[in-house]
């Protein structure tokens, strides 16, 4: 084979690969609208996060050159751009389609919806509880609860205090990103902004889109290096801490609620549909465990 007919077949592969990418970070994307399961995860289980990772740190590198007038470091800027803008643009692409359709049967279907998310949020209490140590558990844990049921009673976010909260969401939000595991959504649930956010992006209310994304800006400038540096010397205390904070959050998506309160099923004002909540628990809990378990075999 000539090296001309070799050049052509690269060629002719780069629009699958880049097919590929998208198609990854579709599947991200949709991961990261759904509590408790982690983009980052799905990443890892499609062999695509060390190429993201790589790709990201090559672009902060490159921008860090740009700032300091290095202007040859332009060459090298297309390297890491050709990985992330095809899975951001899939990772919004499968976002939009899992808001899309969230927005949807929330509503209509809103047992069913909040009775999946609630085994999604078990499953991730689980793998929080797992990762952490039993001694950070004791010290943290309650502390992570009574942060959690505080926040469960903040005012609703049409108020002042609930426009402040979006800003705050967006921010945590990107902070919990950057932890393995964990799903960025579900800080969204723990703040009760999660069923805000699906409305405000679903109705594209503007001005909360603008708050939540202005959050999630100050978070990959406050948070990007804390992060990383406290989840590598307190990673366990950080999970314990966020285990807290799950398990109050159950209180919100408990599926079978009055007035927006929880009850029991045979209380609930409507038909409990009990057997099929119970199967998506099941489901929710069980896709958690597997992600779980199989980011824990491939990053250890």
């Amino acid at each position: 084979m000539t090296t001309t007919d070799t050049g052509e077949r690269t060629r002719s592969i780069r629009p699958l690969v880049l097919l590929g990418l998208i198609a990854r970070g579709s599947v991200m994307g949709v991961a990261e609208v759904l509590p408790g399961i982690s983009g980052g995860t799905v990443a890892l289980i499609l062999g695509v996060y060390e190429r993201m990772v790589n790709a990201l740190s090559k672009l902060v590198l490159v921008l860090k050159d740009l700032v300091q007038l290095k202007w040859k470091s332009l060459r090298q800027l297309p390297e890491p751009l050709t990985v992330l803008i095809p899975l951001l643009g899939g990772m919004l692409i499968g976002a939009f389609i899992a808001i899309s359709t969230i927005a949807q049967i929330k509503d209509t279907h809103r047992v069913f919806v909040l009775g999946t998310i609630f085994g999604l949020v078990i499953g991730a209490i689980v793998f929080t509880f797992r990762v952490s140590a039993r001694n950070r558990l004791l010290a943290f844990l309650p502390l992570g609860l009574v942060v959690s049921l505080a926040i469960v009673f903040l005012p609703e976010s049409s108020s002042p205090a609930g426009w402040i909260l979006i800003y705050f969401g967006g921010l945590l939000a990107f902070g919990a990103w950057i932890l393995p595991g964990i799903s960025g959504s579900l800080v969204l649930v723990i703040l009760g902004l999660w069923d805000v956010m699906i409305d405000a992006f679903d109705t594209l209310e503007w001005l909360k889109i603008f708050m939540f994304l202005v959050g999630l800006l100050t978070g990959w400038l406050v948070f990007s290096h804390p992060v990383k540096v406290l989840l590598e010397r307190y990673r366990t205390s950080v999970m314990a801490l966020f285990c807290g904070l799950l398990i109050g959050s159950l209180w919100k998506v408990w599926p079978w609620r009055n007035d927006d309160f929880p009850v029991l099923p045979h209380q609930f004002e409507g038909n409990a549909e009990i057997f099929l909540v119970i199967l998506l628990m099941a489901t929710g809990f069980g896709l958690v465990m597997v992600l779980s378990h199989v980011y824990t075999k491939n990053s250890s």
